[in-house]
């Protein structure tokens, strides 16, 4: 009975990946999940298929951060808000968002790419980095202490949102 279950479950959407363009920033950004997609089996089925589809095209290609603008499903550019952190702590968000007290009194100079656009771009950190689990679906809070990890995320969400240019 569960083999026939998780038949029923396996997402066979057509999955591809989209190279980095830098005319991605021109895109939409990334829609916020609300709570009944993200308590939509189906939809959570899709993006854990999404999921393992980015963690092969980061072994293949050597990304270090992928989001919704490198997927076409069904043909069609994903909507969700949507980060995958490739490497061996691989990690698919949902809605992540940072909250960067005014009190943040750290600041880092990130080099940061996308495409075939280099910059350097000035972040400050600690924050709390928000966001739901692309794994359990789980809403969390992360303090995010160290500059390689603020360089990382807030490029990340930058792309997201589309302000990253």
């Amino acid at each position: 009975m569960s083999l026939i279950l998780f038949w029923i479950l396996r997402d066979t959407t057509p999955v591809m990946f989209v190279e980095p363009s830098s005319t991605d920033m021109q895109l939409d950004r990334g829609d916020i999940v609300n709570s009944d997609k993200i308590n939509d089996v189906y939809w959570r089925v899709s993006v854990r298929h999404v999921s393992s589809m980015l963690s092969e095209i980061c072994k293949e290609k050597g990304y270090s951060v992928l989001t919704h603008k490198n997927v076409l499903m069904d043909g069609a550019r994903m909507k969700e808000s949507y980060i995958y952190l490739c490497g061996p702590s691989h990690k698919p968000v949902v809605n992540a968002r940072a909250v960067v007290s005014k009190s943040a009194t750290e600041s880092v100079r990130c080099v940061e790419r996308y495409a075939n656009v280099t910059k350097t771009v000035v972040r400050k950190y600690p924050f709390s980095l928000k966001y739901v689990c692309g794994e359990t679906f789980v809403s969390k809070t992360q303090i995010i202490r160290e500059p390689i990890q603020a360089c990382t995320w807030l490029h990340a969400i930058d792309i997201v949102e589309s302000v990253w240019d």
